[in-house]
């Protein structure tokens, strides 16, 4: 049944390759956005899994 919908509709054949394009470049600026940020960026993140308690509750009060 479905196929048979699929098949009345125009130019449906073109939204796989728009489909392929926008997975692709959306990828591909994540892979840019992540190199452009650096090891840098992402020091305090890989810390915030080893930090004990008492160093987060000194974090949270300052604030």
């Amino acid at each position: 049944m479905y196929k048979n919908v699929l098949r009345a509709i125009e130019d449906i054949g073109i939204y796989p390759s728009i489909s392929l394009i926008i997975f692709f470049t959306f990828f591909i600026g994540l892979i840019v956005y992540l190199i452009i940020k650096g090891k840098d960026h992402w020091k305090d993140a890989e810390k915030l899994p080893l930090e004990d308690e008492n160093n987060m509750n000194i974090k949270q009060s300052e604030q």
